[in-house]
């Protein structure tokens, strides 16, 4: 695949060039997302933990969950923490777990936007939860 030397660039830059920063606390979370678009529901679930650490992991507990909602999961993870501000939020280890999944309903962007909802939560990133990012 041949990826454009800007994105290279960028992404290098920020992982290499900065300090990570981390998470304040261990915070557990469990999101469930649902959203309608006219003529489909789509909808999606996980728990979500974080907790701070020197070597970044993201692990995923989903045994018999389709390959395409594991990689859904963890591009809605990893989007969140490289968005945020000067430094990536890689100082901590993450565990996405107990998917739900609905037969008709999920979808990829149902589980991208699960992960990212509920990353945002585990950082305090929305209304009604604390801010957690230790900069």
């Amino acid at each position: 695949m041949n990826i454009p030397a800007e994105a290279t660039e960028w992404l290098r830059e920020k992982v290499e060039e900065h300090r990570w920063a981390g998470v304040l606390s261990p915070r557990t979370t469990t999101h469930a997302w649902r959203k309608s678009t006219g003529g489909r529901i789509m909808s999606a679930g996980l728990t979500a933990s974080v907790v701070s650490s020197d070597k970044f992991a993201l692990v995923v507990d989903a045994p018999a969950i389709s390959a395409e909602y594991i990689a859904a999961a963890r591009n809605g993870v990893m989007s969140t923490l490289l968005s945020q501000s000067w430094s990536p939020i890689f100082a901590c280890s993450i565990t996405l777990s107990s998917f739900q999944v609905h037969p008709e309903e999920s979808c990829y962007a149902a589980f991208y936007s699960v992960a990212e909802e509920a990353t945002k939560q585990l950082l305090g990133l929305v209304p009604g939860f604390a801010h957690n990012i230790n900069w």
